[in-house]
């Protein structure tokens, strides 16, 4: 294609080549999953609301964590905006193996999928928000990834790589300090005291989100994603939604 910004980064033996995005994925889980898997990673930040206290204001991501396999996908996400001492987590789960088994039992419910993506109860997706985290609950949170800071100070990252088992769910972490700088490691039970830590904000982020009692009604909250995800399915699926 013409004036296509990204020509001059590719060369090959073709003629022309076109770099766009054209619903023609014919296998309906490696499609769905391609939206999917940007949709769950999440925004970069939370953009947020609180109108008692007439806030305006926005959550970057700090710390965020993985564990993905052939039957799921899950997330756990935390925001954290300091001029406010505002915290946000974001818990995400696919279900992959029950899409799978599902599609698979029903051609009209596969085609269906194959041409929009969401259908019915396609996909079995969970995502769970929690804007203003208590104080102790976020203390905790703050400390176990400064613990975190601490233990990866200390450490040969190249060597947290050589251990990693790609096909068991180890954790996938990324670690953001500022706009700037981040760090992205994986992590086994190999290393035990990143594995721990880990684990340790998990079930502090999964006792907040079971114990939840009220809706607080006062926050507004706008997910700031790169590209939209629902322009994103648009494209993928050719849809006019």
């Amino acid at each position: 294609m013409k004036n296509n910004v990204l020509e001059k980064y590719e060369t090959g033996n073709f003629k022309s080549i076109y770099i766009g995005a054209k619903p023609i994925i014919k296998l309906v889980m490696l499609r769905l999953e391609n939206f999917i898997s940007y949709y769950l990673r999440g925004p970069g930040g939370v953009d947020y609301q609180i109108d008692n206290l007439n806030i305006d204001s926005y959550a970057r991501e700090i710390f965020y964590f993985e564990q993905s396999d052939i039957n799921k996908f899950e997330n756990w996400t935390i925001y954290y905006d300091n001029d406010n001492d505002f915290l946000v987590i974001r818990h995400c789960f696919w279900d992959k193996a029950l899409d799978r088994s599902v599609i698979m039992k029903d051609e009209k419910l596969r085609s269906a999928v194959r041409l929009e993506g969401i259908v019915n109860e396609i996909p079995h997706i969970s995502n769970q928000t929690i804007v203003n985290v208590e104080r102790v609950d976020k203390d905790k949170i703050l400390d176990a990834i400064r613990y975190f800071d601490k233990l990866i100070s200390s450490m040969n990252i190249m060597k947290l790589f050589q251990h990693v088992d790609y096909y068991t769910g180890d954790y996938r972490v990324t670690r953001s300090y500022d706009l700037d700088v981040r760090i992205e490691i994986l992590v086994n039970n190999e290393i035990l005291e990143l594995y721990s830590t880990i684990n340790n904000i998990k079930e502090i982020i999964g006792d907040i989100i079971n114990n939840l009692v009220n809706s607080e009604d006062e926050y507004t909250i706008s997910l700031d994603y790169q590209f939209s995800p629902i322009a994103m399915l648009k494209e993928s699926y050719g849809l006019d939604l």
